[in-house]
């Protein structure tokens, strides 16, 4: 049972980001398309979309789980920060042309 609000935070903030990443892995092209504005098609493409979203889904379901054994809360709440600062610089900083919705999401991170 969850005690103290933290959790709540962490269950609901981890489960909606993993339904993000569950959405890469399983309809890459909309999300290519709604999330960085692009069309492409090529396989390439397409394993990378999948691959962010996996890793997105785990690092977010580790975060659900994290709510409910608090030892473990340390090094998965590391690895998700330093995953939404890479996220956050790519968007900011890197080379890629920013859409609304990459900037929601670094502004959500």
């Amino acid at each position: 049972m969850l005690t103290s609000p933290i959790g709540w935070i962490l269950i609901v903030s981890g489960a909606a980001t993993a339904a993000g990443g569950l959405a890469a892995c399983l309809f890459p092209q909309p999300v290519l398309q709604l999330v960085f504005g692009a069309k492409s098609t090529d396989g390439i493409t397409m394993f990378f979309i999948r691959h962010w979203g996996a890793l997105l889904f785990v690092v977010c379901a580790l975060t659900v789980y994290s709510a409910y054994f608090p030892a473990t809360r340390a090094p998965i709440l590391t690895a998700a920060v330093i995953e939404k600062f890479a996220i956050v610089v790519l968007i900011f900083f890197g080379p890629a042309k920013r859409t609304v919705a990459m900037t929601a999401v670094a502004v959500m991170d």
